[in-house]
């Protein structure tokens, strides 16, 4: 990519992460989930995830035009398959859930729907949509950047987790209790 601006979404995407392993190791520095959902934490969170996204939109499209879209069939079934439903779940799920409570918001403990099968669909998911999108586009930065994505929702389940009990007590304890982490 030209002036290697596919290093943009990649370092929002390792600001993300070391972020979020800061707030797992310290709980006081609480970048994620957000204190407060108009502070500066929420704010950072979302310009960087944007970021990130975007960035690796434009860099995938990118990449996927200098190589003339050529994928072999197979790989491109697959790749498809995984982006797709990973994705299309991963939305409908975020959306089942409320894109602000996605964000941090304390809209209270979502246990219906998907949630009652994995305390976290949406993460899951978007794994799948991750290693589809890889599949995709086998470049070296896009790879990166996705592995960073799915080691960020790697440490936000234990971060979450920890929020939750501290929001929801006892309702997160009895739902913790009969509904899976992922499966």
């Amino acid at each position: 990519m030209p002036y290697n601006l596919d290093l943009i979404p990649l370092g929002a995407a390792i600001i993300l992460i070391t972020g979020a392993v800061s707030s797992l190791a310290v709980p006081r520095h609480a970048f994620w989930p957000p204190p407060d959902m108009t502070g500066w934490q929420s704010r950072l969170f979302r310009l960087l995830f944007r970021i990130m996204v975007a960035g690796l939109l434009v860099t995938s499209l990118w990449h996927l035009w200098q190589q003339g879209w050529a994928i072999s069939p197979g790989r491109g079934i697959a790749a498809g398959l995984l982006l797709i439903s990973g994705f299309a779940i991963a939305f409908f799920a975020t959306g089942r859930l409320g894109w602000d409570a996605a964000f941090g918001a304390k809209q209270g403990l979502k246990t219906d729907g998907l949630f009652a099968y994995s305390r976290n669909p949406i993460y899951l998911a978007t794994w799948f949509g991750l290693v589809g999108w890889g599949l995709l586009v086998p470049d070296p930065v896009v790879i990166a950047i996705l592995a960073v994505w799915g080691g960020l929702y790697v440490v936000a389940v234990f971060l979450e987790e920890r929020w939750l009990a501290e929001t929801y007590g006892a309702d997160f304890a009895a739902y913790r209790k009969v509904t899976p982490r992922f499966l």
